[in-house]
């Protein structure tokens, strides 16, 4: 499973280029939030999520 930190760029199938800016809970249950550059963040949960740590 990918492991994120406040601040690591990402990549994502469908939103494209983003920028982590929360991560909440551990294993199976973590989840993301990422700034894609859209209105808001969006929240990922990391086990179902696309997405490519850069």
């Amino acid at each position: 499973m990918i492991s994120l930190q406040v601040g690591d760029r990402v990549t994502h199938d469908q939103f494209g280029l983003g920028t982590v800016t929360a991560v909440t809970g551990t294993g199976a249950d973590a989840q993301a939030t990422i700034d894609f550059g859209d209105d808001k963040p969006k929240r990922l949960l990391l086990r179902y999520a696309p997405v490519e740590k850069l």
